[in-house]
């Protein structure tokens, strides 16, 4: 079995809330205060497309699933709010891939 918590918090990973932080310009998976990962994103002011810029994960929670975890929040986000995207991450890229059908409908032609 996959040992699912994080070493300095002790909390399971889902428990990770990912969400938007505009002042920043991207979405951070959290547990509590603590930032464990973000995705930078560009969102003109008119709002559409916002385009998926760069994912990084703090080094003591790659391999527990926080990568998985943030891109799924951030891309159900993107659909809630009713956005189109553009990704120029290779990580989101590489999600999406993994889940071909699922976000498709997000992608801006």
């Amino acid at each position: 079995m996959t040992d699912t918590t994080d070493p300095e918090t002790a909390a399971p990973v889902d428990e990770i809330i990912v969400a938007d932080n505009p002042e920043l310009s991207r979405y951070e998976a959290r547990i509590g205060e603590r930032v464990f990962g973000f995705v930078d994103y560009e969102l003109d002011p008119t709002g559409d497309p916002i385009i998926l810029v760069h994912t990084e994960v703090l080094p003591e929670a790659e391999g527990k699933g926080v990568g998985s975890r943030l891109a799924k929040g951030t891309l159900e986000d993107i659909r809630a709010r009713g956005l189109k995207m553009i990704v120029e991450c290779e990580f989101i890229a590489a999600y999406l891939k993994r889940h071909p059908r699922e976000y498709e409908d997000l992608l801006s032609r």
